[in-house]
């Protein structure tokens, strides 16, 4: 079922204008062309009155409505030069920079098969559940498996290296960056699938399977480490799904980690491009020290429009700490790659005004500190960049990333929570000794060194894969 913002439309009566040509706002929509030198066959009129016509010019109107840079777009476009609602869109990311020139929106988008509702909030996948990253320039592992999913059910695992895709030996970087990885990307991404793979004793196996729907779980795997003194908690948490789906599974992990004395927390998120905003809060809650009850966690910064008109006072109102819990946590290690994103930034900005929180990852995070709502035209969603978010401290704008407090590869040859993984191996290590590793402790105790400095550029194309997102789905 389709859900979005659902708001009493007494707050946005100006949002009624399919017959209008103005509103309050001033927010000019262009006007419609005679037949004539610019319109010479009538094509454009026939154009807008069509289903996508109308479409594509109710994107442009509600983008700039919504618009978190609605000050650099113009108050009037030439809708007509684009022949769809997604062309449109794309055109309108074009214009807002930041101030050294640089665009800013990576972002917006439309759904227009209600796979957001169905992802984040009914947690329903349709694909072949598994995930591949580069090991070096001629290697390429399975990163990432859904639990139920047609992969995870054929028997593939993370750690496993791709020997073959459809019949194609050749996988290395240089042989799939000749079409840009169209190949790659054709072959993951489709119906049905031929893989050759090698587990981690070098058997290599033979698959065949096609997409399918399955039920998706976020929460990848838990447990405790015991350090002597020491008992430290780890988490792999993929999506910041609807809390519904899980926040019962999480709440029970906290309990258990508070019930085992644990005073530290390994969160992994190297993989999660985010999800909804009160999923990430309510975690934030789990986390936080008691000291940061009823203190703000993070408010909202949106466009003047939306201000004047009250959205800062019904919807987007700054957020405290309210937790419920009492697990207390001396420190907290985030596990991040550049696929990091959204949600996942915001958990950590949340609760870096609070207490101690280190990130060890591969590279910067994704670097997307701004969110939507959809909102539906005509059965489609719209996703217009529309809020940014700050923490108690001000922070929110790392649209660069956030950067690890220490550079440490993804050890793709083992799973989730291997102590020995390089990521979490580090964060052990930090826990124990209260300092991070030197490259020499950590080889001597791994047998190989923790970073490989080609990681970030080998996997760039594939870490931009699928959106990164933070989403509001409340409703009033």
């Amino acid at each position: 079922m389709k859900k979005g913002l659902n708001y009493a439309m007494v707050w946005l009566l100006a949002l009624s204008f399919m017959g209008c040509e103005k509103l309050d706002t001033d927010v000019t929509m262009p006007e419609r062309p005679q037949v004539g030198a610019d319109d010479p066959d009538g094509s454009y009129s026939y154009f807008r009155n069509s289903s996508e016509g109308k479409l594509r010019d109710s994107v442009y109107f509600y983008t700039y409505y919504f618009y978190l840079w609605q000050d650099q777009l113009p108050r009037s476009y030439g809708v007509h030069n684009y022949r769809s609602a997604d062309a449109l869109l794309e055109s309108l990311k074009g214009i807002a920079r930041d101030e050294d020139g640089r665009l800013v929106d990576r972002f917006s988008f439309l759904d227009r098969s209600g796979s957001v509702n169905q992802e984040l909030q009914d947690g329903v996948l349709g694909s072949f559940g598994f995930d591949i990253r580069y090991y070096n320039e001629t290697d390429l592992y399975v990163k990432k498996v859904d639990l139920g999913s047609p992969a995870y059910q054929a028997g593939i695992r993370r750690g496993w290296q791709i020997t073959e895709v459809n019949g194609q030996r050749d996988l290395s970087l240089a042989s799939m960056e000749q079409d840009n990885f169209r190949f790659l990307f054709d072959a993951i991404y489709g119906e049905q699938i031929q893989l050759k793979a090698k587990n981690p004793a070098g058997v290599e196996h033979g698959f065949q399977f096609q997409a399918a729907l399955f039920n998706y779980r976020p929460i990848i795997t838990h447990r405790i480490f015991d350090l002597g003194t020491q008992k430290v908690g780890y988490l792999a948490f993929d999506a910041f799904t609807s809390l519904h789906l899980i926040r019962t599974q999480l709440e029970g992990i906290m309990d258990s980690f508070e019930a085992a004395g644990v005073n530290k927390l390994i969160f992994d998120l190297r993989y999660n491009g985010g999800g909804d905003v009160a999923t990430a809060n309510f975690i934030s809650n789990l986390l936080a020290p008691s000291a940061a009850q009823n203190q703000l966690m993070n408010y909202y910064k949106i466009n003047n429009t939306l201000q004047m008109e009250g959205w800062d006072w019904f919807l987007f109102y700054p957020t405290h700490f309210n937790k419920e819990n009492t697990l207390e946590l001396d420190r907290i290690y985030f596990l991040v790659t550049g696929g990091s994103a959204s949600a996942s930034e915001l958990l950590i900005n949340n609760l870096t005004p609070y207490m101690d929180v280190k990130i060890i990852g591969d590279s910067p995070t994704y670097g997307k500190p701004v969110g939507y709502f959809g909102w539906d035209i005509m059965g489609v969603d719209l996703y217009a960049v529309s809020f940014q978010t700050f923490n108690a401290h001000h922070e929110g704008d790392y649209f660069d990333g956030l950067l690890p407090d220490k550079l440490v590869g993804d050890d793709l040859s083992r799973d989730f929570g291997d102590p020995l993984e390089w990521m979490t191996a580090e964060a052990l290590y930090h826990a124990e000794h209260n300092t991070f590793s030197t490259a020499s402790l950590l080889q001597q105790s791994l047998g190989k060194m923790p970073f490989q400095a080609v990681d970030r550029d080998l996997n760039k194309a594939l870490n931009e894969t699928g959106r990164k997102d933070m989403f509001d789905f409340r409703t009033i």
